[in-house]
């Protein structure tokens, strides 16, 4: 469950072979492990926590900067026939919820 919130590139994929845990196949052992072999592969990518600015809770004019950003994609997965939608909330250019 980490993982949605640190590298949502990944999150697709490995939800799809979590899917699979309780009776895998050797197709889906080697597809979990091209995905540990890409984050590997790919250290950098992710959510990074850092905030623009520095509240210290008592300053009552701080202005906070809440941005969005989302994408839809109906029904194109062709193998589950479901809609794939993300959406991302920022606080002062931090992601908080994905």
């Amino acid at each position: 469950m980490m993982m949605i919130w640190t590298r949502p590139d990944i999150y697709n994929a490995v939800w799809d072979c979590a899917r699979h845990m309780q009776e895998t196949t050797a197709d889906y052992y080697q597809a979990m492990r091209r995905v540990m072999d890409y984050m590997i592969a790919t250290p950098v990518r992710g959510l990074f926590l850092a905030p623009k600015g520095d509240w210290d809770g008592k300053n009552l004019d701080f202005e906070f900067e809440i941005s969005s950003k989302s994408n839809s994609n109906y029904a194109k997965c062709k193998d589950l026939s479901k809609s794939i939608t993300w959406c991302v909330t920022y606080l002062n250019k931090a992601p908080i919820t994905y």
